[in-house]
């Protein structure tokens, strides 16, 4: 999958996750089934879209990552503003 198609399909997944959950974390974006591409980091400009958009917002507060291979580093939990309870 090309850079352009995995950044069309990894903003849908955040939306879909947006729309199930209150909270959640980037684990969350890949536990969903996304698939990781090459570099990781792709990821947080998908984030940054979905905040300007509205869709997302940081709450300030932290977690470790249940990714093996980024070593236990703080990863954001975000609040969705698309969730409904």
């Amino acid at each position: 999958m090309d850079k352009e198609a995995w950044l069309k399909k990894a903003h849908d997944t955040v939306v879909k996750v947006a729309e199930l959950n209150e909270e959640f974390t980037p684990d969350d974006i890949w536990d969903s089934g996304l698939e990781k591409p090459a570099e990781a980091r792709w990821l947080g400009p998908v984030m940054n879209s979905a905040k300007r958009k509205g869709y997302i917002e940081k709450t300030g507060r932290v977690q470790p990552t249940r990714q093996k291979e980024s070593h236990g580093c703080d990863v954001t939990i975000w609040k969705s503003k698309l969730y409904r309870a």
